[in-house]
Protein backbone atom coordinates (compact mmCIF):
# COMPACT_ATOMS: atom_id res chain seq x y z
CA UNK A 1 0.00 0.00 0.00
CA UNK A 2 2.98 2.31 0.51
CA UNK A 3 3.56 2.08 -3.25
CA UNK A 4 -0.03 3.26 -3.84
CA UNK A 5 0.45 6.17 -1.43
CA UNK A 6 3.59 7.22 -3.31
CA UNK A 7 1.68 6.97 -6.60
CA UNK A 8 -1.02 9.32 -5.29
CA UNK A 9 1.56 11.73 -3.87
CA UNK A 10 3.22 11.81 -7.30
CA UNK A 11 -0.13 12.77 -8.88
CA UNK A 12 -0.59 15.49 -6.25
CA UNK A 13 2.90 16.85 -6.92
CA UNK A 14 2.39 16.88 -10.69
CA UNK A 15 -1.08 18.48 -10.70
CA UNK A 16 -2.55 21.64 -9.26
CA UNK A 17 -6.35 21.53 -9.08
CA UNK A 18 -8.22 19.22 -6.67
CA UNK A 19 -11.70 18.78 -5.24
CA UNK A 20 -12.00 16.82 -1.97
CA UNK A 21 -15.23 15.41 -0.53
CA UNK A 22 -16.44 12.90 2.06
CA UNK A 23 -19.62 10.88 2.36
CA UNK A 24 -23.31 11.64 2.80
CA UNK A 25 -24.20 12.25 6.46
CA UNK A 26 -20.55 12.93 7.23
CA UNK A 27 -19.18 11.80 10.60
CA UNK A 28 -16.01 12.81 12.41
CA UNK A 29 -13.75 10.62 10.29
CA UNK A 30 -15.17 11.97 7.03
CA UNK A 31 -15.01 15.60 8.19
CA UNK A 32 -11.63 15.22 9.88
CA UNK A 33 -10.07 13.50 6.87
CA UNK A 34 -11.42 16.03 4.38
CA UNK A 35 -10.20 18.88 6.60
CA UNK A 36 -6.73 17.44 7.12
CA UNK A 37 -6.12 16.53 3.47
CA UNK A 38 -7.39 19.91 2.25
CA UNK A 39 -5.05 21.76 4.60
CA UNK A 40 -2.19 19.45 3.66
CA UNK A 41 -2.60 20.22 -0.05
CA UNK A 42 -2.84 23.94 0.70
CA UNK A 43 0.48 23.76 2.51
CA UNK A 44 1.83 22.27 -0.71
CA UNK A 45 0.48 25.32 -2.59
CA UNK A 46 -2.13 23.35 -4.48
CA UNK A 47 -5.41 24.86 -5.65
CA UNK A 48 -7.80 22.75 -3.65
CA UNK A 49 -11.50 23.01 -2.91
CA UNK A 50 -13.40 20.91 -0.38
CA UNK A 51 -17.12 20.40 0.13
CA UNK A 52 -18.65 19.80 3.56
CA UNK A 53 -22.38 19.64 4.16
CA UNK A 54 -23.16 22.32 6.75
CA UNK A 55 -25.90 20.13 8.28
CA UNK A 56 -23.25 17.75 9.67
CA UNK A 57 -20.74 20.28 11.00
CA UNK A 58 -22.21 21.46 14.33
CA UNK A 59 -20.38 18.98 16.62
CA UNK A 60 -17.07 19.78 14.91
CA UNK A 61 -17.04 23.57 15.21
CA UNK A 62 -13.84 23.33 17.28
CA UNK A 63 -11.98 22.48 14.05
CA UNK A 64 -12.57 26.09 12.93
CA UNK A 65 -13.82 25.22 9.45
CA UNK A 66 -13.78 28.59 7.72
CA UNK A 67 -15.77 29.42 4.60
CA UNK A 68 -12.61 30.46 2.76
CA UNK A 69 -11.26 26.94 3.25
CA UNK A 70 -14.37 24.85 2.67
CA UNK A 71 -17.50 25.12 0.56
CA UNK A 72 -20.77 24.43 2.36
CA UNK A 73 -22.93 25.85 -0.44
CA UNK A 74 -23.20 23.16 -3.14
CA UNK A 75 -24.63 25.57 -5.74
CA UNK A 76 -21.82 28.07 -5.21
CA UNK A 77 -19.22 25.32 -5.56
CA UNK A 78 -20.79 24.05 -8.76
CA UNK A 79 -20.89 27.54 -10.27
CA UNK A 80 -17.26 28.30 -9.44
CA UNK A 81 -15.80 25.00 -10.57
CA UNK A 82 -17.95 24.41 -13.67
CA UNK A 83 -15.22 25.40 -16.16
CA UNK A 84 -12.23 24.12 -14.20
CA UNK A 85 -10.28 20.92 -14.71
CA UNK A 86 -9.84 19.07 -11.43
CA UNK A 87 -9.03 15.72 -9.90
CA UNK A 88 -11.67 14.49 -7.46
CA UNK A 89 -10.47 12.85 -4.23
CA UNK A 90 -13.21 10.99 -2.36
CA UNK A 91 -12.69 10.00 1.27
CA UNK A 92 -14.48 7.44 3.45
CA UNK A 93 -17.05 6.58 0.74
CA UNK A 94 -17.68 2.92 -0.02
CA UNK A 95 -19.34 3.60 -3.37
CA UNK A 96 -20.22 6.48 -5.68
CA UNK A 97 -23.73 6.74 -4.22
CA UNK A 98 -22.19 7.60 -0.84
CA UNK A 99 -20.12 10.50 -2.20
CA UNK A 100 -21.66 13.75 -0.92
CA UNK A 101 -21.40 15.70 -4.15
CA UNK A 102 -23.53 16.81 -7.09
CA UNK A 103 -23.46 14.14 -9.81
CA UNK A 104 -22.30 16.67 -12.42
CA UNK A 105 -19.23 17.50 -10.33
CA UNK A 106 -18.42 13.81 -10.07
CA UNK A 107 -18.84 13.25 -13.82
CA UNK A 108 -16.84 16.35 -14.79
CA UNK A 109 -13.75 15.38 -12.81
CA UNK A 110 -10.68 14.37 -14.82
CA UNK A 111 -10.64 11.23 -12.72
CA UNK A 112 -11.30 10.01 -9.18
CA UNK A 113 -8.85 9.03 -6.45
CA UNK A 114 -10.79 6.87 -4.01
CA UNK A 115 -9.32 6.63 -0.50
CA UNK A 116 -11.27 4.52 1.97
CA UNK A 117 -11.19 1.86 4.69
CA UNK A 118 -14.47 -0.04 4.06
CA UNK A 119 -13.89 -3.66 3.08
CA UNK A 120 -16.89 -3.61 0.72
CA UNK A 121 -15.64 -0.56 -1.20
CA UNK A 122 -16.64 -0.87 -4.87
CA UNK A 123 -13.27 0.45 -6.18
CA UNK A 124 -15.01 3.12 -8.26
CA UNK A 125 -11.97 5.35 -8.74
CA UNK A 126 -9.34 5.37 -11.42
CA UNK A 127 -6.97 4.99 -8.47
CA UNK A 128 -8.18 3.14 -5.38
CA UNK A 129 -6.41 3.15 -2.04
CA UNK A 130 -8.60 0.96 0.17
CA UNK A 131 -7.08 -0.21 3.46
CA UNK A 132 -9.77 -2.06 5.37
CA UNK A 133 -7.38 -2.85 8.22
CA UNK A 134 -7.22 0.84 9.15
CA UNK A 135 -9.42 2.11 11.96
CA UNK A 136 -10.23 5.34 10.12
CA UNK A 137 -9.51 7.10 6.85
CA UNK A 138 -7.79 9.71 9.02
CA UNK A 139 -5.22 7.02 9.84
CA UNK A 140 -4.51 6.70 6.10
CA UNK A 141 -4.32 10.48 5.60
CA UNK A 142 -1.85 10.61 8.48
CA UNK A 143 0.48 8.46 6.35
CA UNK A 144 0.21 11.00 3.51
CA UNK A 145 0.98 13.85 5.88
CA UNK A 146 3.96 12.03 7.38
CA UNK A 147 5.30 11.37 3.87
CA UNK A 148 4.70 14.88 2.50
CA UNK A 149 5.79 17.01 5.47
CA UNK A 150 9.35 16.55 6.68
CA UNK A 151 8.89 18.53 9.88
CA UNK A 152 6.39 18.00 12.69
CA UNK A 153 2.73 18.05 11.66
CA UNK A 154 1.05 21.46 12.03
CA UNK A 155 -1.68 21.56 14.66
CA UNK A 156 -4.25 22.52 11.98
CA UNK A 157 -3.69 19.12 10.36
CA UNK A 158 -3.04 17.06 13.51
CA UNK A 159 -6.31 18.02 15.24
CA UNK A 160 -8.70 16.91 12.45
CA UNK A 161 -6.70 13.69 12.04
CA UNK A 162 -7.11 12.95 15.73
CA UNK A 163 -10.81 13.79 15.45
CA UNK A 164 -11.26 11.23 12.68
CA UNK A 165 -9.42 8.51 14.57
CA UNK A 166 -11.15 9.17 17.89
CA UNK A 167 -14.58 9.22 16.23
CA UNK A 168 -14.19 5.95 14.34
CA UNK A 169 -12.69 4.12 17.32
CA UNK A 170 -15.50 5.27 19.60
CA UNK A 171 -13.10 7.21 21.81
CA UNK A 172 -10.68 4.26 21.65
CA UNK A 173 -13.33 1.81 22.91
CA UNK A 174 -13.85 -0.22 19.72
CA UNK A 175 -11.88 -3.32 18.71
CA UNK A 176 -10.27 -1.41 15.81
CA UNK A 177 -8.13 0.47 18.36
CA UNK A 178 -4.74 -0.97 17.45
CA UNK A 179 -1.28 -0.24 18.80
CA UNK A 180 -0.67 1.64 15.54
CA UNK A 181 -3.64 3.90 16.30
CA UNK A 182 -2.26 4.65 19.76
CA UNK A 183 1.19 5.44 18.35
CA UNK A 184 -0.32 7.86 15.83
CA UNK A 185 -2.42 9.55 18.51
CA UNK A 186 0.67 9.92 20.69
CA UNK A 187 2.42 11.77 17.84
CA UNK A 188 -0.64 13.95 17.26
CA UNK A 189 -0.72 14.79 20.97
CA UNK A 190 2.94 15.78 20.73
CA UNK A 191 1.82 18.18 17.98
CA UNK A 192 -0.47 19.89 20.50
CA UNK A 193 -3.73 17.95 20.13
CA UNK A 194 -5.91 17.78 23.26
CA UNK A 195 -7.74 14.47 22.97
CA UNK A 196 -9.75 15.23 26.12
CA UNK A 197 -11.21 18.27 24.38
CA UNK A 198 -12.07 16.25 21.29
CA UNK A 199 -13.70 13.49 23.35
CA UNK A 200 -15.63 16.06 25.36
CA UNK A 201 -16.89 17.87 22.26
CA UNK A 202 -17.93 14.71 20.40
CA UNK A 203 -18.97 12.27 23.12
CA UNK A 204 -19.24 14.28 26.32
CA UNK A 205 -21.64 17.09 25.47
CA UNK A 206 -25.10 17.33 23.96
CA UNK A 207 -27.49 20.15 23.19
CA UNK A 208 -30.75 20.48 25.08
CA UNK A 209 -32.75 19.77 21.92
CA UNK A 210 -30.69 16.68 21.10
CA UNK A 211 -31.26 15.42 24.64
CA UNK A 212 -35.02 15.82 24.20
CA UNK A 213 -34.80 13.80 20.97
CA UNK A 214 -32.74 11.13 22.72
CA UNK A 215 -35.45 10.79 25.36
CA UNK A 216 -38.14 10.39 22.72
CA UNK A 217 -36.06 7.77 20.91
CA UNK A 218 -35.26 5.78 24.04
CA UNK A 219 -38.99 5.54 24.74
CA UNK A 220 -39.28 3.44 21.53
CA UNK A 221 -36.60 0.93 22.58
CA UNK A 222 -37.45 -2.76 22.04
CA UNK A 223 -35.65 -6.11 22.16
CA UNK A 224 -36.10 -9.40 20.37
CA UNK A 225 -37.43 -12.34 22.37
CA UNK A 226 -33.96 -13.81 22.83
CA UNK A 227 -32.55 -10.41 23.86
CA UNK A 228 -29.83 -10.44 21.20
CA UNK A 229 -31.26 -7.65 19.01
CA UNK A 230 -32.35 -4.23 20.25
CA UNK A 231 -33.71 -1.34 18.24
CA UNK A 232 -35.15 2.13 18.53
CA UNK A 233 -36.40 4.70 16.07
CA UNK A 234 -36.63 8.41 15.38
CA UNK A 235 -39.62 9.60 13.35
CA UNK A 236 -40.06 12.88 11.50
CA UNK A 237 -42.67 13.87 14.07
CA UNK A 238 -40.18 13.31 16.90
CA UNK A 239 -37.57 15.47 15.17
CA UNK A 240 -40.16 18.19 14.68
CA UNK A 241 -41.13 17.99 18.35
CA UNK A 242 -37.52 18.18 19.56
CA UNK A 243 -36.60 20.80 16.91
CA UNK A 244 -33.49 18.86 15.89
CA UNK A 245 -32.48 15.92 13.69
CA UNK A 246 -29.25 15.17 15.58
CA UNK A 247 -29.17 11.40 16.13
CA UNK A 248 -25.43 10.81 16.48
CA UNK A 249 -24.67 8.03 18.98
CA UNK A 250 -28.27 6.88 19.50
CA UNK A 251 -27.65 3.46 17.96
CA UNK A 252 -25.05 2.73 20.65
CA UNK A 253 -27.75 2.81 23.33
CA UNK A 254 -29.34 -0.23 21.67
CA UNK A 255 -26.06 -2.06 21.05
CA UNK A 256 -24.70 -1.49 24.56
CA UNK A 257 -27.55 -3.24 26.36
CA UNK A 258 -26.30 -6.27 28.25
CA UNK A 259 -26.45 -9.50 26.15
CA UNK A 260 -27.39 -7.61 22.96
CA UNK A 261 -25.32 -8.46 19.88
CA UNK A 262 -26.95 -6.18 17.26
CA UNK A 263 -28.22 -2.66 17.91
CA UNK A 264 -30.29 -0.85 15.28
CA UNK A 265 -31.46 2.74 14.87
CA UNK A 266 -34.17 3.58 12.34
CA UNK A 267 -34.31 7.24 11.32
CA UNK A 268 -37.22 8.48 9.22
CA UNK A 269 -35.51 10.86 6.80
CA UNK A 270 -38.65 11.09 4.66
CA UNK A 271 -42.00 9.29 4.72
CA UNK A 272 -40.60 6.37 2.72
CA UNK A 273 -36.88 6.90 3.21
CA UNK A 274 -35.60 5.22 6.34
CA UNK A 275 -31.93 5.39 7.33
CA UNK A 276 -30.88 2.18 9.08
CA UNK A 277 -27.82 2.31 11.37
CA UNK A 278 -26.41 -1.06 12.44
CA UNK A 279 -23.89 -1.88 15.16
CA UNK A 280 -22.69 -5.18 16.60
CA UNK A 281 -20.54 -6.24 19.52
CA UNK A 282 -18.64 -9.47 18.95
CA UNK A 283 -19.52 -11.67 16.00
CA UNK A 284 -22.44 -10.44 13.88
CA UNK A 285 -21.16 -9.00 10.57
CA UNK A 286 -23.67 -6.21 10.13
CA UNK A 287 -22.18 -5.09 6.80
CA UNK A 288 -23.61 -8.33 5.38
CA UNK A 289 -26.98 -7.49 6.92
CA UNK A 290 -26.75 -3.99 5.42
CA UNK A 291 -25.92 -5.48 2.03
CA UNK A 292 -29.31 -7.22 2.02
CA UNK A 293 -30.79 -3.72 1.82
CA UNK A 294 -28.23 -2.33 -0.67
CA UNK A 295 -26.13 -0.82 2.09
CA UNK A 296 -22.68 -1.55 3.43
CA UNK A 297 -19.97 -0.60 5.88
CA UNK A 298 -17.82 -2.46 8.39
CA UNK A 299 -18.46 -5.80 10.12
CA UNK A 300 -19.28 -3.99 13.39
CA UNK A 301 -20.74 -0.76 11.97
CA UNK A 302 -22.82 -0.46 8.82
CA UNK A 303 -25.92 1.13 7.40
CA UNK A 304 -28.47 1.28 4.62
CA UNK A 305 -31.39 3.32 3.35
CA UNK A 306 -34.72 1.57 2.82
CA UNK A 307 -37.50 3.11 0.73
CA UNK A 308 -40.44 1.83 2.75
CA UNK A 309 -42.48 3.14 5.66
CA UNK A 310 -40.90 3.26 9.09
CA UNK A 311 -42.84 0.28 10.46
CA UNK A 312 -42.32 -1.80 7.32
CA UNK A 313 -38.58 -1.15 7.52
CA UNK A 314 -38.42 -2.07 11.19
CA UNK A 315 -40.23 -5.34 10.55
CA UNK A 316 -38.04 -6.27 7.57
CA UNK A 317 -34.66 -5.39 9.07
CA UNK A 318 -35.29 -6.90 12.51
CA UNK A 319 -36.47 -10.13 10.92
CA UNK A 320 -33.40 -10.24 8.68
CA UNK A 321 -31.11 -9.52 11.66
CA UNK A 322 -32.25 -12.72 13.39
CA UNK A 323 -30.17 -14.75 10.92
CA UNK A 324 -26.99 -13.11 12.23
CA UNK A 325 -27.40 -13.85 15.93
Amino acid sequence: MQKKIKEIIKIINENDNFLIVGHVGADGDSIGSVTALTRLLRIKNKKVRAYLNRDTLAPFSFLELKEEEFYTDAKKLKAEISTAEYILITLDSGNLERVDLDQDLIKNAQFIINIDHHEDNSRFGKINLVQDDRAAVAEIIYNFAAEMINSNLPFAIAEPLATGIITDTGALRYENTTSRVLKILAELMDAGVDIYKINKKIFGSISYKALILKGLALATLKRSEDGKIAWLYVSRQMMHQAETDYTEGLVSWARDIEDVEIGILFTEEEEKEIKVSLRSNFYAEVNQLAAEFNGGGHPRAAGATVEKTLQQTINLVVEAAKKYV
